[in-house]
């Protein structure tokens, strides 16, 4: 962890709710990083968010530690998914 009092801080990841963010958070912290977790919540009382709810939390690292905070991010919490194109459908399973 660095000493710096005015290092700059930076986005790691945004979530859509809180119990996600917290994952991220604990993971990270218990591996010695620095985090801060800042949003907001519309639309829905979490745990129980309502239909159409909308929600932004940004989950943020000192800027020296962002390299390892995404290896650990990815190394948990990445997927093997694929984006699809533009207007291309799901296909049936």
């Amino acid at each position: 962890m660095s000493d710096g009092q005015n290092e700059t801080w930076v986005i790691l990841a945004y979530f859509s709710n809180a119990a996600e963010a917290g994952m991220v958070d604990e993971l990270l912290r218990n591996n010695g990083i620095d985090t801060a977790l800042q949003g907001i919540n519309f639309g829905g009382l979490e745990p129980l968010p309502l239909a159409g709810g909308y929600s932004e939390i940004q989950l943020l690292v000192r800027g020296s530690e962002l390299d390892k905070a995404q290896e650990l991010y990815d190394a948990y919490f990445g997927t093997d998914t694929v984006s699809l194109k533009e207007d291309e459908d799901v296909a049936d399973e």
